[in-house]
């Protein structure tokens, strides 16, 4: 099986990010999968702990995101996790909330072992560490819709 972190947004989520690369540690990327059903073309929750206004969500796999607890403080996780700090905070700048979400495949609807709340002033990538099935959700409280 898989482990999946999920980032859902009430705002579209950017499906990929782009990168030179100068060496091995370069070749590392993390792949955003968004919740589009390829046979109906339309969209589908990754998992139904996720608000319902965050509709448009991405399925984050590749990489080297560490579980809490499990984590090996290598090379590879530090530029994973930044990857994924630098794409939370751009597309906090669309979206007043976003939510993160670590599973197994398979088991994305199980029970939450743990969920909590913090801003998005406060995200740093350690904080992007999760135990199986965590919810973190990311709240930008100076975000204002605009129209």
């Amino acid at each position: 099986m898989t482990q999946y972190h999920y980032l859902a947004s009430k705002v579209a989520l950017k499906n990929k990010t782009d990168f030179i690369y100068q060496n091995d540690l370069d070749f590392l990327s993390l792949n955003f999968e968004e919740n589009i059903d390829e046979r109906t073309n339309e969209k589908f929750s990754y998992s139904k702990h996720f608000n319902p206004t965050c509709n448009f969500q991405v399925a984050i796999s590749e990489g080297e995101l560490p579980l809490k607890g499990e984590e090996q403080n290598n090379d590879y996780e530090s530029k994973s996790l930044k990857i994924l700090h630098d794409y939370i905070k751009k597309a906090s700048k669309e979206s007043d909330t976003l939510e993160l979400y670590t599973s197994w495949n398979g088991e994305e609807n199980f029970s939450l072992t743990n969920k909590t709340e913090l801003a998005i002033e406060n995200l740093t990538p350690e904080n992007l560490i999760l135990r199986d099935r965590e919810l973190l959700i990311i709240k930008n409280k100076t975000f204002t819709y605009t129209t």
